[in-house]
């Protein structure tokens, strides 16, 4: 019994792929996905990655049973785990928090499948268009688009639920439930459980119809796709992209490129009533700055003739106690904090020390007479990278501030903390991504 259309099994087997790797939550699809995957013979290399949310109690339950499925299967498998931010939409933030861990982990040549099917497409079709898009057409889950350095690929959309319940139910695939699916708090579980038996029971075959929809409007939604990247690529300047050019597009072509840039960036569609928003923040004639605005786990900022689109800072970095001192990157919502070993750089002996956000005010260090906010103001460092700027401290001593090479800031350290003369030590910068 067949379970990938003939279509997904040549896209799968495209020069371009050099690994499969599927999304697995341990629920009936994504079991149903890895296992027939896992028969065919002439495919690239096959791995899987599992996302931890540590939302339920049973989740490392969860993480557990899909180690066993994959060992059994001779499949290599990744866990990650997330924090989920507590404020707003929880549905929404860990789906933000799950695919910022599949960006992560995805190299060029590596395409991640998601199991969504027919069914998933049209409640997603049928959810947009209840919660008011702003998108032309129905609007549903691209097949295929870019994520991270790799690709997404969804190879079960045209395929039905029942058939991949049939198919788990003839290979007696063992699989999880997660009892959140069925709590109707939730929209998509609202119109799962709630709205779509009174859809089925009264037209027969309506997920189907929808679903063919929405891909015949994916055509027309392509064309404006188009034209939005066209637009922001004229908008484009040194530092984001250019508020007087926003100002200037008329305001559908202004609201098309903002959403256009939106579903590529954060690969989710915002909803008409989030591009009004934004669209007036960021192209308002009043001289108050800086301005930002919060939209589907990414930031709006705009400074001065700029504006950005950035990752929002994770949640595990918002801690005002901060976070210890060490060599690994550090992810800062669309900049990283990376070091090096440098000649004269922060002692590497010292201990104790962490870093932590939003500490600047009238700060000093210690043998520099400049206040750091004023430094950076001075640097015209923006709002939004001012914000990402960690200060590394001991003892509630500020020890030194990353280098911002974009802005021609090199490190600083407080007197008593260099590396000893002719001595290496820590060189730290913070650069934007």
């Amino acid at each position: 019994m067949s379970l990938l259309p003939e279509t997904a099994i040549q896209a799968l087997s495209a020069p371009a792929v050099d690994c499969l790797i599927v999304g697995l939550s341990g629920g009936l699809d994504s079991m149903a996905l890895l296992h027939s995957l896992a028969q065919l013979t002439d495919r690239p290399p096959l791995k899987a990655i599992h996302i931890n949310h540590g939302l339920q109690a049973e989740a490392d339950v969860w993480q557990a049973h899909c180690e066993i499925i994959c060992a059994g299967l001779g499949v290599a498998l990744m866990c990650r785990r997330v924090e989920v931010a507590v404020s707003g939409s929880l549905e929404t933030n860990a789906r933000v928090a799950r695919y910022q861990a599949f960006a992560e982990c995805l190299g060029p040549g590596d395409c991640l499948l998601l199991a969504h099917h027919q069914q998933d497409q049209a409640e997603t079709g049928l959810f947009q268009v209840l919660r008011g898009h702003g998108a032309m057409g129905l609007l549903g889950m691209p097949q295929a688009r870019a994520l991270g350095l790799g690709q997404l690929y969804r190879p079960l959309l045209d395929v039905p639920r029942a058939v991949l319940e049939a198919y788990v139910e003839t290979h007696k695939l063992k699989y999880v439930s997660d009892p959140s699916n069925t709590d109707q708090s939730h929209d998509r579980n609202f119109i799962r459980h709630a709205i779509t038996p009174l859809l089925d029971e009264r037209f027969q075959g309506w997920s189907n119809r929808l679903a063919r929809q929405i891909s015949l409007d994916e055509t027309a939604r392509s064309l404006l796709a188009a034209l939005g990247r066209e637009d922001l690529l004229k908008l484009q300047t040194p530092g984001g992209y250019s508020v007087e050019g926003l100002q200037q597009l008329d305001r559908d072509r202004a609201l098309n490129a903002l959403k256009t840039q939106l579903m590529d960036t954060a690969g989710a569609a915002p909803s008409a009533g989030q591009l009004r928003v934004c669209l007036r923040m960021l192209a308002s004639s009043q001289p108050q700055e800086p301005k930002n605005q919060a939209v589907l786990g990414h930031e709006y900022h705009r400074y001065r003739n700029e504006f950005v689109l950035v990752p929002a800072i994770p949640a595990s970095r918002q801690d005002v106690s901060g976070w210890p001192f060490g060599p690994a990157p550090v992810d800062l919502g669309g900049a990283v904090l990376a070091s090096d070993w440098h000649l004269g750089g922060i002692d590497a002996g010292l201990s104790g020390c962490v870093w932590a956000l939003g500490q600047h005010g009238q700060k000093c260090l210690k043998g520099h007479n400049k206040r750091i906010l004023d430094r950076l103001r001075e640097a015209k460092v923006p709002y939004w990278v001012r914000q990402r700027l960690p200060l590394l401290t001991r003892n509630g001593e500020v020890v030194a501030i990353p280098a911002l090479p974009e802005w021609g800031l090199k490190q600083a350290v407080a007197e008593g903390f260099s590396a000893a003369k002719n001595s290496a030590g820590w060189r730290v910068s913070l650069t934007r991504v």
